[in-house]
Protein backbone atom coordinates (compact mmCIF):
# COMPACT_ATOMS: atom_id res chain seq x y z
CA UNK A 1 0.00 0.00 0.00
CA UNK A 2 1.18 3.43 -1.21
CA UNK A 3 0.94 6.48 1.08
CA UNK A 4 1.50 9.95 -0.20
CA UNK A 5 2.14 13.02 1.93
CA UNK A 6 1.15 16.16 0.50
CA UNK A 7 2.66 19.40 2.09
CA UNK A 8 -0.02 22.18 3.22
CA UNK A 9 1.50 25.73 1.95
CA UNK A 10 1.69 28.21 4.39
CA UNK A 11 1.09 30.88 2.31
CA UNK A 12 -2.79 30.97 2.15
CA UNK A 13 -3.11 34.62 0.47
CA UNK A 14 -5.06 33.30 -2.39
CA UNK A 15 -6.84 30.75 -0.19
CA UNK A 16 -7.99 33.45 2.21
CA UNK A 17 -9.33 35.87 -0.66
CA UNK A 18 -11.11 32.62 -2.19
CA UNK A 19 -13.01 32.50 1.38
CA UNK A 20 -13.45 35.93 1.79
CA UNK A 21 -14.74 36.58 -0.91
CA UNK A 22 -17.30 33.64 -0.87
CA UNK A 23 -18.43 35.08 2.37
CA UNK A 24 -19.15 38.24 0.49
CA UNK A 25 -21.05 37.13 -2.39
CA UNK A 26 -23.13 35.04 0.07
CA UNK A 27 -23.71 38.14 2.61
CA UNK A 28 -24.57 40.26 -0.44
CA UNK A 29 -26.86 38.05 -1.98
CA UNK A 30 -28.30 35.02 -0.09
CA UNK A 31 -29.35 33.33 -2.80
CA UNK A 32 -25.70 32.37 -4.12
CA UNK A 33 -25.77 30.22 -0.50
CA UNK A 34 -27.72 27.86 -2.37
CA UNK A 35 -25.78 25.10 -3.84
CA UNK A 36 -27.21 21.47 -5.38
CA UNK A 37 -25.05 18.31 -5.49
CA UNK A 38 -25.33 15.56 -6.77
CA UNK A 39 -24.10 11.74 -7.29
CA UNK A 40 -25.04 8.90 -9.26
CA UNK A 41 -24.36 4.78 -8.87
CA UNK A 42 -25.14 1.91 -11.28
CA UNK A 43 -24.13 -1.29 -10.23
CA UNK A 44 -21.64 -3.46 -11.78
CA UNK A 45 -21.16 -6.42 -10.79
CA UNK A 46 -21.57 -8.57 -7.32
CA UNK A 47 -22.21 -5.75 -4.89
CA UNK A 48 -19.52 -3.21 -6.63
CA UNK A 49 -20.82 -0.07 -8.04
CA UNK A 50 -19.41 2.82 -10.08
CA UNK A 51 -20.31 6.48 -8.41
CA UNK A 52 -20.60 9.18 -10.38
CA UNK A 53 -20.03 12.97 -8.62
CA UNK A 54 -19.07 15.69 -11.08
CA UNK A 55 -16.69 14.46 -13.42
CA UNK A 56 -15.21 11.71 -11.22
CA UNK A 57 -15.57 8.46 -10.50
CA UNK A 58 -15.39 5.47 -7.58
CA UNK A 59 -16.09 2.72 -7.10
CA UNK A 60 -17.60 0.92 -3.93
CA UNK A 61 -17.66 -2.45 -3.05
CA UNK A 62 -18.13 -4.85 0.56
CA UNK A 63 -15.27 -6.85 2.14
CA UNK A 64 -15.13 -10.03 1.01
CA UNK A 65 -16.35 -11.17 4.79
CA UNK A 66 -19.39 -9.27 3.77
CA UNK A 67 -20.39 -11.04 0.45
CA UNK A 68 -18.09 -8.79 -1.55
CA UNK A 69 -14.64 -8.41 -3.91
CA UNK A 70 -13.29 -5.78 -1.71
CA UNK A 71 -12.49 -3.60 -4.68
CA UNK A 72 -13.17 -0.25 -2.85
CA UNK A 73 -14.56 0.96 0.29
CA UNK A 74 -17.98 0.14 1.26
CA UNK A 75 -20.69 3.12 1.48
CA UNK A 76 -20.25 3.28 5.58
CA UNK A 77 -16.55 3.64 4.81
CA UNK A 78 -17.49 6.64 2.51
CA UNK A 79 -19.04 8.38 4.95
CA UNK A 80 -16.67 8.17 7.22
CA UNK A 81 -14.12 9.70 5.09
CA UNK A 82 -16.52 12.08 4.07
CA UNK A 83 -16.88 12.94 7.67
CA UNK A 84 -13.10 13.24 8.06
CA UNK A 85 -12.25 14.75 4.79
CA UNK A 86 -14.82 17.64 5.80
CA UNK A 87 -12.97 18.30 9.29
CA UNK A 88 -10.14 18.74 7.26
CA UNK A 89 -11.60 21.74 4.91
CA UNK A 90 -13.56 22.99 7.84
CA UNK A 91 -11.19 23.18 10.20
CA UNK A 92 -8.64 24.45 7.33
CA UNK A 93 -10.75 27.09 5.94
CA UNK A 94 -11.97 28.53 9.07
CA UNK A 95 -8.01 28.72 10.25
CA UNK A 96 -7.00 30.38 7.27
CA UNK A 97 -9.53 33.74 7.51
CA UNK A 98 -8.94 33.42 11.10
CA UNK A 99 -5.21 33.59 10.35
CA UNK A 100 -4.22 30.69 12.15
CA UNK A 101 -1.21 28.62 10.66
CA UNK A 102 -1.99 25.36 10.35
CA UNK A 103 0.70 22.99 9.15
CA UNK A 104 -1.50 19.53 9.61
CA UNK A 105 -4.77 18.01 10.32
CA UNK A 106 -5.20 14.94 10.85
CA UNK A 107 -8.90 13.12 11.22
CA UNK A 108 -9.74 9.19 12.43
CA UNK A 109 -13.21 8.45 12.53
CA UNK A 110 -15.37 5.10 13.62
CA UNK A 111 -18.53 4.33 13.07
CA UNK A 112 -20.14 1.08 15.05
CA UNK A 113 -22.90 -0.46 12.97
CA UNK A 114 -24.99 -3.79 13.47
CA UNK A 115 -25.03 -5.60 10.49
CA UNK A 116 -28.40 -7.45 12.28
CA UNK A 117 -30.61 -4.16 11.16
CA UNK A 118 -28.93 -4.28 7.74
CA UNK A 119 -29.59 -8.00 7.49
CA UNK A 120 -33.16 -7.61 7.84
CA UNK A 121 -33.21 -10.07 10.65
CA UNK A 122 -33.69 -7.69 13.64
CA UNK A 123 -34.98 -4.69 14.58
CA UNK A 124 -31.82 -2.92 14.89
CA UNK A 125 -31.08 0.46 12.63
CA UNK A 126 -29.49 -0.79 9.56
CA UNK A 127 -27.21 2.68 9.78
CA UNK A 128 -24.14 3.45 12.59
CA UNK A 129 -25.65 3.17 16.32
CA UNK A 130 -22.41 6.01 16.77
CA UNK A 131 -19.65 7.62 15.14
CA UNK A 132 -16.45 8.69 17.25
CA UNK A 133 -13.91 11.24 15.71
CA UNK A 134 -10.47 12.81 16.55
CA UNK A 135 -9.44 16.00 14.47
CA UNK A 136 -5.56 17.04 15.44
CA UNK A 137 -4.34 19.99 14.17
CA UNK A 138 -1.04 21.08 13.94
CA UNK A 139 -0.18 24.19 14.51
CA UNK A 140 1.88 27.15 15.86
CA UNK A 141 -1.08 29.69 17.10
CA UNK A 142 -0.90 30.15 20.60
CA UNK A 143 -4.23 32.41 21.59
CA UNK A 144 -6.24 30.26 22.87
CA UNK A 145 -9.34 32.05 22.32
CA UNK A 146 -8.30 31.79 18.58
CA UNK A 147 -7.75 28.11 19.03
CA UNK A 148 -10.90 27.46 20.88
CA UNK A 149 -13.04 29.62 17.98
CA UNK A 150 -11.63 27.05 15.60
CA UNK A 151 -12.73 23.91 17.38
CA UNK A 152 -16.48 25.63 17.94
CA UNK A 153 -16.38 26.31 14.09
CA UNK A 154 -15.37 22.32 13.60
CA UNK A 155 -17.91 21.46 15.66
CA UNK A 156 -20.40 23.72 14.32
CA UNK A 157 -20.14 24.19 10.52
CA UNK A 158 -19.12 20.74 9.07
CA UNK A 159 -21.79 20.12 6.52
CA UNK A 160 -21.03 16.29 6.92
CA UNK A 161 -20.81 16.42 10.61
CA UNK A 162 -24.35 18.09 10.29
CA UNK A 163 -25.70 15.11 8.33
CA UNK A 164 -24.76 12.75 10.62
CA UNK A 165 -25.52 14.28 13.84
CA UNK A 166 -28.77 15.62 12.72
CA UNK A 167 -31.97 14.65 10.85
CA UNK A 168 -31.63 15.41 7.07
CA UNK A 169 -35.28 15.26 5.47
CA UNK A 170 -35.00 12.39 2.63
CA UNK A 171 -36.85 11.81 0.06
CA UNK A 172 -36.79 8.68 -2.20
CA UNK A 173 -38.69 5.12 -4.38
CA UNK A 174 -37.93 2.28 -5.83
CA UNK A 175 -39.09 1.87 -8.60
CA UNK A 176 -39.27 -1.08 -11.38
CA UNK A 177 -38.66 -1.35 -14.91
CA UNK A 178 -38.60 -4.30 -17.49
Amino acid sequence: MSKTKTKISTDNTELRKALVNLVGEVQSDPKNADLVFSASSKLVEGLVTDVQVRDFNFLSDEPEALGGTDVGPNPVEYVLGALAACQQIVIKAHATVLGINVQEVTVEAEGRLDLQGFLGISESRPGFENVTFISTIKTDETSEDKLKKLEQLAFNNCPVLDIVRNKTAVEGKVKFIG
